[in-house]
């Protein structure tokens, strides 16, 4: 009984947490098996880039999850993807979408590529921000290169990405709990993304 009770109360918790998180603009998470060639998704990453959200949890290629974003965007979008990719590393980009039956929307896709110890990328894994209230400018936004005096805020979403694979599947809780911490950081590093684009062109 005692065990139940407790069972259902996390469960009520992460549930809350999900909604306060999806709420807040965090609409999903993906990860990126390079050596497969095989992306997944959770339910929200799919039905806003693939176009059913139906398609959670299953491998799908980059050609499938790439679906709804926006014709404008889709050409370099799929260059940065092909770059990243190669390269290995930080994985941050602002786009638009097209889901089916919904309305335009930008998102800020936030993650990371890990690579073996042969410097090879082989996983990915980040989240995706709605970011189309803070949009206004019309033009998307990438990550070209890394910076070894990385601001603060890039190192602590890295270590939020490392924990929440970590505890893939043993723990919803804790990773909605590390995806709420990757919201604020997300915000705050789009805030400072626009910034500096800002002072680049001045």
């Amino acid at each position: 009984m005692g065990s139940s009770g407790a069972t259902d109360r996390a469960r009520t918790s992460d549930t809350d947490l999900r909604a306060a998180l999806h709420a807040s603009g965090v609409v999903g998470v993906w990860e990126w098996d390079l050596l497969r060639h095989r992306v997944i998704l959770d339910d929200g990453a799919a039905g806003l880039i693939a176009g059913d959200s139906r398609l959670a949890g299953r491998p799908l290629t980059i050609d499938e999850v790439t679906t709804c974003i926006h014709p404008d965007d889709q050409a370099w979008v799929a260059d940065y993807i092909r770059n990243a990719g190669s390269a290995g590393g930080l994985f941050l980009c602002e786009y638009r979408v097209r889901p089916p039956g919904r309305e335009d929307r930008w998102l800020l896709s936030r993650g990371r590529i890990e690579r073996n110890a042969d410097g090879q990328p082989v996983l990915g894994h980040g989240i995706l921000i709605d970011i189309t209230e803070s949009r206004a400018d019309g033009q998307g936004y990438v990550a070209t290169m890394e910076d070894p005096n990385a601001h603060p805020l890039e190192r602590a979403a890295d270590h939020c990405m490392a924990a929440r694979q970590a505890l893939a599947g043993s723990n919803s809780v804790l990773q909605t709990l590390i995806d709420v911490a990757l919201y604020e950081i997300g915000r705050e590093l789009a805030r400072l993304e626009k910034a500096q684009r800002r002072r680049a062109l001045n």
